[in-house]
């Protein structure tokens, strides 16, 4: 629910910033929302505690290339959610070893 709030702040950011990596873009309590937005415009939101600008934006680029990977694969249908255990799989390690 907050990183879905926080996608009107991601899209104010994005006015003003021509970067994939848009760092801190909102803040609740003690959460931070970070975001990476694609080329295609794909938006990744993560929600975190901490502030690993280096570690986050590893993070966002490993899933960034899996997500690419996974759109170009002919057996996955676009513009549908991504059910792959190997991707989620993926994602979690790039996550424990980035963030």
């Amino acid at each position: 629910m907050i990183a879905n709030a926080s996608l009107d702040a991601i899209e104010e950011v994005m006015r003003k910033e021509s970067v994939m990596y848009l760092k801190s873009v909102d803040k609740f309590n003690e959460w931070t929302v970070s975001a990476f937005v694609t080329p295609g415009n794909m938006k990744f939101v993560l929600l975190h505690e901490t502030r690993n600008d280096d570690g986050i934006k590893a993070f966002f680029n490993d899933v960034w290339e899996l997500y690419v990977k996974t759109m170009l694969n002919p057996f996955h249908t676009a513009h549908t959610p991504i059910r792959s255990p190997v991707f989620d799989a993926r994602v979690r390690a790039s996550a424990k070893k980035h963030l």
